[in-house]
């Protein structure tokens, strides 16, 4: 009852105090894993009661009080300052600020900072490791509004040491590192996202039990060099449109479309991802409950260490690999895959699951490469208990465990069958004799992209 009462003063305190529009429930039986729970509350700011003033920009300016500002004009070379502990609103209405060393917006101190954009607005700025970002918060930020933001930035472009939150708007980023970053979460919803990163697009930082990223609703293209979108931690994604591609083919970045430490979990959504890495990673599990999804990938289209569970979607993917992961189990959907390598893949990664390939429903259809290539292969046991599953290929299947076909329908090079076969030059008996059953998945070294890959 403690934990309850004190859930519900936190929220009253949070309204009290402007009503923010999202704030993190730290879930307190998943701290050991890094699950943290965002979760959302109505923006009820009344900005009316607040002091305002009209500013128009000719020179470096510093606001020092809480109010509401209205901005414009233009510094040419010069940054517009917040240090204030008071809660500032900043309306920036067709606003250039351009600083030559350092941010061009710095908000060093202030007890929370809410930025809306009317018209267009451009910042740019040349930074250093310390201020790394052209538009720069040490503090809670919340981003909005009808118009647009043009950022660019010889490092990022935008940063938040804390919270950061965006509720629509358009923004158009230019950086020779990374574009959007919030260190204890970041939070969008709605919005147009243009970016083209040296670095990562979108991610999180924090390592301390915080670091989740969230997205609801809004158009994201983006261009990287690195990753597309990352979370230190979760990442959450329901719907939105995301069209996401590599810059350039450089084999020592992590180069994946969208990217989590922790659990990944996407509730539907479009996704176009052209990647020299994986399209969709995580380091822990993965839950995909339906979207649609194009994906041409030099590695894994999708992969987990842990757990890849489909439930439900559209999925056109042309990779080395297709699924990948330690245990995949699929309960729905529609996926085509087109492979140089193995369509579906089960290998030893992660002790928290045996090494396995569940297939209860959905439609399957595998298409495989010329050579030792399998169309589903396990280092460990293959399940079928529904679905249509249809191989094209020299090898259909292959386990070094134990294989049981309960239901559905299996078509193997046109022709339908109720057995799954083993390939000896993958599984089972190699030449005679047993397979090794320690052995594990390709490391990077053996990859199509060869090593020094971030993870």
């Amino acid at each position: 009852m403690k934990k309850k009462y004190l859930i519900i003063a936190l929220i009253i305190i949070i309204l009290s105090l402007g009503g923010i529009s999202y704030y993190l429930v730290l879930n307190k039986n998943n701290v050991s894993n890094k699950t943290t729970k965002v979760t959302k509350v109505l923006d009820n700011v009344n900005w009316s009661v607040a002091e305002s003033f009209d500013l128009e920009l000719t020179k470096s300016t510093s606001i020092t009080k809480g109010g509401v500002y209205t901005i414009t004009g233009t510094i040419e070379n010069g940054q517009l300052l917040i240090n204030t502990n008071e809660e500032v609103k900043l309306i920036l209405n067709n606003v250039t600020i351009k600083n030559s060393n350092g941010p061009a917006i710095y908000i060093e101190n202030a007890k929370t900072t809410y930025i809306e954009f009317v018209g267009e607005n451009t910042l740019e700025g040349t930074v250093n490791e310390e201020l790394d970002s052209v538009l720069k918060s040490k503090d809670d930020l919340y981003l909005s509004g009808s118009g647009n933001l043009k950022i660019k930035s010889n490092l990022d472009g935008i940063s938040s040491s804390d919270n950061l939150t965006i509720n629509g708007g358009e923004y158009i980023i230019e950086t020779e590192d990374d574009g959007i970053k919030g260190k204890d979460s970041l939070v969008i919803s709605n919005g147009t996202f243009t970016i083209t990163s040296g670095g990562d697009s979108i991610k999180t930082t924090n390592e301390d039990e915080l670091g989740n990223l969230l997205i609801e609703n809004g158009t994201f293209n983006i261009t990287t060099n690195g990753d597309g979108i990352v979370s230190i931690n979760t990442l959450e994604i329901t719907n939105g449109e995301f069209t996401i591609k590599t810059n350039t083919k450089n084999s020592n970045n992590s180069q994946k479309a969208l990217k989590a430490d922790g659990i990944l979990t996407i509730n539907g959504g479009t996704f176009t991802l052209d990647m020299n890495d994986d399209g969709i990673h995580s380091n822990k599990d993965i839950t995909i409950n339906k979207g649609t999804f194009k994906i041409t990938s030099n590695d894994d289209a999708i992969h987990s260490d842990g757990k890849l569970e489909i439930n439900d979607g559209n999925f056109d993917i042309t990779a080395h690999e297709g699924l990948e992961a330690t245990y995949v189990k699929i309960n729905g959907g529609d996926i085509t895959i087109n492979a140089s390598d193995d369509g579906i893949n089960a290998g030893n990664k992660s002790s928290d699951y045996s090494t396995t390939i569940e297939i209860n429903g959905g439609n399957v259809t595998i298409k495989m490469g010329q050579g030792d290539t399998d169309g589903i292969d396990s280092n460990g046991n293959i399940y079928i208990n529904g679905g249509t599953i249809n191989i094209t290929g020299q090898s259909p299947f292959d386990y070094d465990g134990e294989a049981k076909y309960s239901g559905g329908t299996i078509i193997v090079n046109g022709e339908a069958t109720n057995t799954i076969t083993n390939q000896f030059m993958g599984g089972g008996m190699k030449n005679g004799q047993a397979p090794n059953k320690n052995e594990q998945m390709p490391n990077d070294s053996q990859r199509p992209n060869g090593g020094n890959r971030r993870r």
